[in-house]
């Protein structure tokens, strides 16, 4: 077979292959014909053992020893390269899985491809014979120190003059500079330089002591340099002794430095008069610091040392929320201002404004892919055709940008932006053309994410997203440029952030400061609490998992919002079965790329409590729902369509900080906190507060100590293409890394520093002028607390003392956080109609795990539910009351079941009877008890299900019914018929007229017929019957069974409500 396109479904997606002129055309399309030669020779492998997956054939299936046959034939067969097995691979899996959903294939799936890039090796020859003059200069400087002629420099100086001048404050800082970057890993030039105006924020807590750098941007930094974000340092011992030292004997440095080169200057000549004092052979600080760099490269990881480097700097967290995490107690945060420094006001694009709510964008994310692939096809200009005219391409892209408005946000965005570079930038077609292709990847990594200041934090991850997918570092570098260029326009036309985006070392990086935040696990259960204390509806509980499965699992808020319960894999039959989530694709919400694809491992993630109570969920959504492809957490039985992720997110960031007092907190931070613990549980860190337990487990099932494969699992569960990646955006406790490394695991470092304190202060005892004996008393006295000592020592100097500050104490934590059990009077419509038919399979324990409903609920929402559907009309035993039996459709009433009460068919109408029963229990059996009875009685005793209608037989009892019922949602209407008395005084005109009147409220809803006049009731205004019907355009016929369903259902309920309270009767 040579031509395919004929005979190959098209659900295989074979590359079409252009004609090319020459040069960059022709390299593309001999670049196309060898995919596409790859792809056939797929094809002609499944040819050979089932030629119906290669047609499209239904109903496929293919043997699972013959599916990993084909995986293995196509990594062992005859190919050149990984490239071309990763394209083989990767296009049988797509084929596969696309013919597992569309066309019903009973096939195992391989699992796609990645070629991972190993980093190259920081080692070379001429780094290791400097790491030997390094050791050697470090053994010759520790001597030095301890030696008379050394520690007489550093209290008075050698009173020269001139560059032969040789001043105490230099030395003593030039000594701080030897201990941070030998012993506590300060290895960055900028960091180094910027500790002069950092020393005012040192502070201390219990045995740790640190500095935070970069907190904002110093004066006189020069504006071709990079920022570094905040960092913080936890400093060792030795290093705090002698800081301390210097603040005592000479100020903070700061104060002498005014802005970030005079703080430089200072650095370098503090260092010239350090290695001047030690005689040695003069080595700058820069290459002390690569030196140093190499050395700790042999025992820290590369990441950990970069970070410290300033290569790939990560963002620490705020000082106020560092303080708060380390007390366990309540701080009220400063609120955020509206105007805040960096976020300015829109400048104004001079395009017509973007508003935000002008239409609901209900357009599925594949339309606008389409729409983005549509406009790329447009800008394309061949060799042979002419550009488009500058009003015509202008009309394109207004165009584009009215379609738009209906479609995911960041999709209108690139429109305007390529709209605003065509007519405001005069950019060229074939500029617009290569700048679409960059910026179309943003679609995969964004979804429906709003673009808003809110969101920043999404939307920075989605450009480094976008650098991360490119082959080369030439490429990476433009799409970074490119990136850049959107981003200032978001700047001038959304008003966001202006923040500092640059690429550095095969990375990108925003700078200054990145959006670090964390919870603690303490502030996660009382949140959960609070959350769980508000489920008593489905969307309480939809909102408690989705912020479980956020801290838990890391989650982004589209991924959880777009689960279907198909995704989740479990065995409910089973004890302790394993439950993994599938984070993947559906013909409902996002394009996903490859990386963010993955299996979640949710019996490691999750406690054994939520696990359990996640299991009930799940159970509980699988009862209520028609099929598998329903949202996991969606509000109906047959939502297939994901939540607004703002109508669940926005109470989700209620409690998160009001009950930490951080308005700075966002869903996204959940995310963060995974992934930091996560990193911090593989290294083995002590967390100084609390934090999750159960990830040491996690660790001794999926690695053996800190290797990379540790890395690369964290970041398959963050979605991401590397550990690099992860590392980069999500990296807020470098600090406590290096601590961990540099001072509780000593031994591994170069160093050999001493594990105990005085061990560590003895060699320094001459120069800090304090005796060995005095440091073994603070001990015995304050304990292994060295700040508390040396605060005696140097009570000059100030330090900010965290325990010391006042702080409000949590809510009280409670002692278990699983959801109670809700009873039945708080479950949806849905759910009640899925408990009933649960009811006929399960026993009533299960029934009630199931649905979290009270003991002995079950049985009496069996009885209750066939004393209701069985009762007799008053005309004798002939038809029932509340229950029409078709012949075929509904099985008989029998003793031992309840008969099954239809749900109404149309998809229309089911949330209309859905609200209906909500606002019964919400607002009538909350608040207006006794009239909810009484309503009930009279539907309970009046409707006639045969006959499809409530009678009526006192007329201001049965229109303060009807008007009850009207008001409970806005889409129902009501067609009253009435039947005069000839008994009356009253001619049938009078009578009908005096029903309208008499209508309490809602006349506009009410359609009023007249039937011919009876004499069977001696009423003064006769008698009549109403009929309920939800609007719905889609039909033409009027069906009042929903309404009636739902008041018979509430019937049930409130039987079996009342009758927990000791009364038999309805209401």
């Amino acid at each position: 077979m040579t031509d395919y396109d004929e005979e190959v479904w098209s659900g295989w997606k074979l590359i079409q292959v252009p004609e090319g002129a020459g040069g960059a055309e022709a390299r593309h399309r001999q670049h196309l014909l060898n995919r596409r030669r790859h792809q056939i020779a797929v094809l002609e492998l499944l040819q050979e053992t089932h030629p119906g997956l290669v047609r499209g054939e239904s109903d496929v299936s293919v043997p699972t020893d013959i599916a990993q046959q084909w995986e293995e034939a196509l990594q062992t067969g005859d190919n050149r390269s990984v490239v071309e097995i990763r394209n083989k691979v990767n296009f049988l899996s797509l084929g596969l899985s696309r013919g597992q959903r569309e066309l019903g294939w009973d096939v195992r799936v391989p699992a796609p491809l990645h070629l991972v890039r190993p980093a190259a090796s920081p080692f070379t020859p001429l780094s290791f014979k400097n790491l030997s003059d390094y050791r050697d200069w470090c053994q010759d400087a520790d001597h030095e120190i301890k030696q008379p002629d050394f520690q007489a420099l550093l209290w008075h100086g050698n009173g020269k003059k001139g560059h032969r001048r040789l001043e105490p404050e230099m030395i003593s800082w030039g000594l701080f500079l030897y201990c941070v970057i030998n012993n506590d890993g300060l290895l960055g030039s900028k960091h180094l330089n910027s500790l002069p105006l950092a020393t005012t924020t040192l502070a201390v807590h219990g045995a740790s002591a640190w500095l935070v750098l970069h907190e904002t941007v110093p004066d006189g930094m020069p504006k071709s340099k990079r920022v570094l974000p905040r960092s913080r340092w936890l400093l060792g011992v030795s290093a705090l002794a002698v800081l301390m030292r210097h603040i005592q004997h000479f100020g903070h440095p700061g104060e002498k430095c005014g802005g970030y080169q005079q703080a430089r200057t200072y650095t370098q000549t503090a260092w010239l008069h350090f290695c001047g004092a030690l005689k040695a052979e003069p080595v700058s600080l820069p290459t002390f610091s690569e030196h140093a760099t190499t050395a700790f490269r042999l025992h820290v990881p590369a990441y950990i040392v970069n970070s410290a480097h300033g290569k790939h700097p990560s963002t620490s967290i705020a000082e106020e929320r560092w303080h708060q995490l380390l007390t366990g107690r309540y701080v009220e945060h400063t609120k955020p201002k509206a105007e805040q420094e960096n976020v300015l006001p829109a400048a104004g694009s001079g395009l017509t404004p973007m508003v935000a709510e002008r239409c609901e964008r209900d357009q599925p994310l594949y339309e606008g892919r389409a729409l983005l692939k549509s406009l790329h096809d447009t800008l394309y200009k061949r060799r042979n055709q002419k550009r488009l005219r500058f009003r015509d391409l202008s009309r394109e892209l207004e165009c584009a940008i009215v379609a738009s408005q209906r479609m995911a946000p960041i999709i209108e965005c690139l429109c305007r932006w390529l709209l605003f570079l065509h007519q405001k930038r005069k950019r060229k077609q074939s500029t617009l053309y290569k700048y679409l292709g960059v910026s179309m990847p943003l679609l995969q990594a964004l979804g429906e994410t709003p673009v808003d200041q809110d969101r920043m934090d999404a939307l920075i991850e989605a450009y480094q997203f976008v650098v991360e997918q490119a082959k080369t570092e030439k490429n990476r570098h433009y799409r970074w440029t490119v990136l850049r260029s959107f981003h200032s326009f978001l700047v001038i036309d959304q008003g966001l952030a202006n923040v500092s985006m640059v690429f550095a070392d095969g990375g990108a990086t925003i700078a200054h400061h990145a959006d670090a935040n964390c919870l603690s696990e303490d502030e996660y259960r009382l949140i959960a609490s609070f959350l769980a204390s508000r489920s008593a509806n489905i969307m309480g509980q939809i909102r408690y998992w989705v912020f479980v499965l956020g801290f838990r699992a890391g989650l982004r808020i589209g991924e959880a919002l777009s689960i279907q319960l198909d995704d989740v894999l479990l065995h409910l039959e089973v004890q302790n079965t394993d439950v993994t989530l599938l984070v993947r694709n559906n013909e409902y919400v996002g394009v996903k790329s490859h990386d963010s694809r993955r299996q979640l491992p949710l019996h490691y993630l999750l406690t054994d409590s939520e696990l359990e109570a996640f299991k009930a969920f799940i159970a509980n959504r699988q009862e209520v729902s028609l099929h598998g492809r329903v949202m996991l957490f969606g509000e109906g039985s047959g939502s297939v369509a994901p939540l607004r992720d703002d109508e669940v997110q926005a109470e989700i960031h209620e409690a998160m900080r009001r009950i930490t007092g951080d308005y700075s907190l966002r869903f996204h931070h959940l995310r963060h906190s995974l992934a930091n613990y996560l990193l911090l549980s593989f290294h083995g860190v002590e967390i100084p507060w609390s934090a999750p337990s159960h990830h040491a487990f996690l660790w001794d099932k999926v690695a053996e100590g800190p290797t990379r494969s540790g890395l690369y699992f964290i970041a398959q569960l963050m979605g991401h293409a590397s550990p690099d990646v992860t590392l980069r955006s999500y990296l807020h406790f470098t600090c406590l890394l290096l601590d961990h490394y540099c001072h509780k695991q000593p031994s591994l470092m170069e160093s050999c520093i001493p594990s105990h304190a005085i061990a560590q202060l003895e060699p320094l005892t001459n120069v800090l002028q304090i005796k060995p004996a005095t440091l073994r008393k603070w001990k015995e006295r304050f304990g292994e607390k060295p700040p508390r000592w040396l605060n005696k020592a140097f009570p000059k100097c100030s330090v900010i003392d965290v325990a010391q500050q006042a702080f409000a104490p949590y809510p009280e934590l409670p002692a278990k956080i699983l959801l109670e059990r809700q009873g039945l009077s708080q479950l949806s419509l849905e759910q009640v109609a899925a408990a009933l038919d649960a009811l006929y399979q399960r026993d009533f324990d299960d029934v009630e795990h199931i649905f979290n409903l009270c003991k002995g609920e079950a049985e009496r929402l069996t009885s209750c539910a066939r004393r209701v559907l069985t009762a007799r009309t008053r005309q004798g035993m002939s038809a029932f009351g509340h229950y029409r039996l078709t012949k075929g459709k509904q099985p008989a009433p029998n003793d031992f079941a309840h008969p099954r009460l239809a749900v109404p068919r149309s998809l229309a109408e089911r949330p209309v009877a859905n609200a209906m029963y909500q606002a019964i229990w919400s607002r009538w059996f909350s608040h207006h008890p006794d009239e909810l009875r009484g309503h009930l009685r009279f539907f309970y005793r009046y409707h006639r299900a045969t006959d499809g209608h409530v009678w009526i037989r006192d007329v201001d009892d049965g229109l303060a019914f009807v008007s009850w019922v009207l008001g409970l949602d806005a889409h129902v209407r009501a067609v009253v018929e009435v039947t005069p008395s000839t008994r009356s005084s009253l001619s049938e005109k009078q009578q009908l007229s005096e029903w309208k009147k008499r209508l309490p409220s809602h006349q506009h809803k009410v359609e009023w017929r007249s039937k011919p006049p009876g004499n069977r009731f001696s009423k003064p205004l006769g008698t009549g019957n109403v009929t309920f019907y939800v609007v719905n355009e889609n039909k033409r016929s009027r069906s009042g069974y929903p309404v009636r369903y739902m008041l018979v259902m509430t019937c049930i309920v409130m039987a079996t409500v009342a009758q927990k309270g000791g009364s038999s009767k309805v209401g």
